[in-house]
């Protein structure tokens, strides 16, 4: 039944203008990145390059691809619950033989098929050049898994402000100042300080550069899981009332 949820809420997703109008955006931008990390890496006198093709691909085009899932993810997380508070849907999907659990797990998943699509576009641009040239598939790999978690650890924090607040506005304005936080906390502050260690970014740029490590995956895990299980809680007091 989740994944029935799932498939019919990422069906009426791409039915939006607005999913489209995102993702036409985003392979742009993407696009034009690409284009511009290729520009600047064949101009670079050989003696000055200190990284390989794959990690300037891995920074800079998957770099932009997790800001442009920063930016969606609260757009998409405050039409799963807030928007359905508020025009009276939810009552009905609450009604259906479904458990909490499986409503929370299938929008999260719908969400999480359409962010599919970002997180292939820099790694299908950077495979375009698999012919030409020697590329680090591991690097590009790794790189793919942190965005691909990543993603997953935005929606559930977006998930968790949309089921707070019938008003869509306070909840994407919920989820953009939190993810804002944890995105800028490590900033000024040594790698080895506590505060460092609930920001995103260090973590994603490991990923970024090909390592993959336990502290980094199990950082998105809890961080998703975390977030996940606050949104079901909430869900359940919701329907219990």
């Amino acid at each position: 039944m989740t994944w029935k949820l799932a498939w019919i809420e990422w069906r009426r997703l791409m039915r939006t203008p607005l999913a489209w109008i995102m993702l036409g955006l985003g392979l742009c931008l993407l696009s034009w990145q690409f284009l511009g990390t290729l520009e600047a890496f064949s101009g670079m006198p050989p003696n000055h390059r200190n990284l390989g093709l794959s990690h300037y691909l891995g920074l800079q085009l998957f770099g932009l691809a997790s800001v442009l899932i920063l930016i969606i993810t609260p757009i998409l997380t405050t039409r799963s619950f807030s928007e359905a508070f508020r025009n009276g849907s939810y009552a009905l999907l609450s009604s259906a033989p479904l458990s909490t659990l499986n409503i929370l797990l299938g929008k999260f998943l719908a969400i999480l098929l359409f962010q599919i699509l970002i997180v292939l576009a820099p790694l299908l641009l950077s495979l375009s050049l698999f012919n030409g040239t020697q590329l680090d598939l591991g690097l590009l790999a790794s790189a793919g898994l942190g965005l691909l978690l990543l993603s997953g650890s935005f929606i559930a924090i977006g998930l968790f402000f949309s089921v707070q607040s019938d008003n869509p506005g306070i909840a994407a304005a919920g989820s953009y100042g939190l993810l804002l936080l944890i995105s800028l906390l490590d900033q000024n502050t040594e790698g080895s300080s506590f505060i460092h260690w609930p920001a995103w970014p260090s973590h994603y740029l490991d990923m970024q550069l090909g390592l993959v490590r336990s502290s980094d995956l199990a950082f998105f895990l809890l961080l998703l899981l975390f977030f996940l299980g606050l949104a079901l809680h909430r869900l359940d007091k919701r329907r219990r009332g």
